[in-house]
């Protein structure tokens, strides 16, 4: 089980971040992924509606995307379906066709099956993912 040790020991050292080092953080990392971050729009908070990144994904010559970000450093306790209903209607606002939710817990099944509904789909990278990207991009915790 020396795969899971690091990847537990790995989480453990994201959840000790702050919220403003853990959106940093993944901002990097969704960087790293091949999404340019717009800094300008990058950290926008508009009212309550705020996002923790945004950015333009290349999929083809021809074809960009609007990308939303959302970075929560939850402790403990799942990431439930409201969370994801309230950054969709964020990502309207934003006229995101995708959007990235990472966290360092994990994602309720309602959760999971509101990311696909509808017309902008949501990616959702839980904290066992986000250990595994971590490793891929070798980034520097």
């Amino acid at each position: 089980s020396g795969d899971s040790d690091w990847k537990t020991e790995l989480i453990d050292q994201l959840k000790k971040f702050s919220p403003g080092k853990f959106e940093s953080f993944s901002r990097l990392l969704i960087s790293k992924m091949g999404v340019r971050i717009d800094n300008q729009r990058g950290i926008i908070r508009s009212g309550d509606h705020s996002i923790d990144g945004f950015g333009y994904f290349q999929s083809d010559e021809f074809r960009t995307s609007r990308v939303a970000i959302q970075a929560k450093r939850f402790t403990n306790g799942l990431v439930g379906e409201p969370e994801i209903d309230k950054f969709k209607g964020v990502m309207d606002s934003f006229n995101a066709e995708y959007g990235i939710f990472i966290t360092t817990s994990y994602f309720t099944d309602q959760a999971k099956e509101k990311a696909v509904v509808g017309n902008n789909s949501v990616t959702l990278i839980d904290g066992i993912k986000l250990a595994s990207l971590v490793q891929k991009y070798q980034l520097r915790v």
